[in-house]
């Protein structure tokens, strides 16, 4: 396992352990058995870059390219996997969470050009919809669905049982596709 992939997984650990506040650059580093500055070397910001690698590693879990090739892929089926991910990396969206509180500016920025630069996420949300989409349409429902998704894992199905909510994204998707 690389450097950069054990720093991944140490860091996930103890923030779903102890949180994200109680997670420091140094302690991740001292776990890995690696310096601070060789932490700093692969996550040149710490641990808003950390946070980052580790969502990219999720996203990519998804099965999106999966969804996108079957063309009798159930949008339902895919976001109740999606939720299903979600509920189990609780305490990691949490860190997000928080991590995008502390630095809204610069993590929206992230995460937005990472958003407008996925073809595969545009390729979603026309998927969900169920018809073409403008990139800003599709930019704008990624964001809204995400956000939906992480306030009802965050703070425990507020939307109430998630087979409601699955019918209320996709309630809200194809509302936002007509916009």
């Amino acid at each position: 396992m690389s450097v950069k992939d054990k720093v991944l997984e140490v860091a996930e650990k103890l923030i779903e352990n102890k949180g994200y506040a109680n997670v420091s650059a140094r302690s991740i580093a001292k776990q890995v058995d690696i310096s601070v500055g060789t932490l700093y070397h692969h996550f040149p910001r710490g641990k808003p870059d950390i946070l980052q690698a580790i969502g990219q590693k999720y996203s990519d879990v998804l099965g999106m390219t999966e969804f996108l090739k079957d063309p009798n892929a159930n949008p339902t089926k895919w976001l109740q996997e999606q939720l299903k991910l979600s509920q189990n990396k609780r305490a990691f969206l949490t860190a997000v969470e928080l991590e995008g509180h502390a630095h809204a500016d610069e993590f929206a920025a992230l995460f937005g050009l990472r958003i407008r630069k996925d073809r595969m996420a545009h390729q979603m949300m026309e998927k969900l919809a169920g018809k073409k989409l403008d990139k800003k349409k599709s930019f704008n429902m990624i964001l809204v669905l995400k956000t939906l998704i992480r306030r009802h894992v965050v703070f425990g199905n507020i939307f109430g049982s998630n087979n409601d909510f699955i019918e209320l994204l996709l309630k809200i998707a194809r509302s936002l596709a007509e916009d």
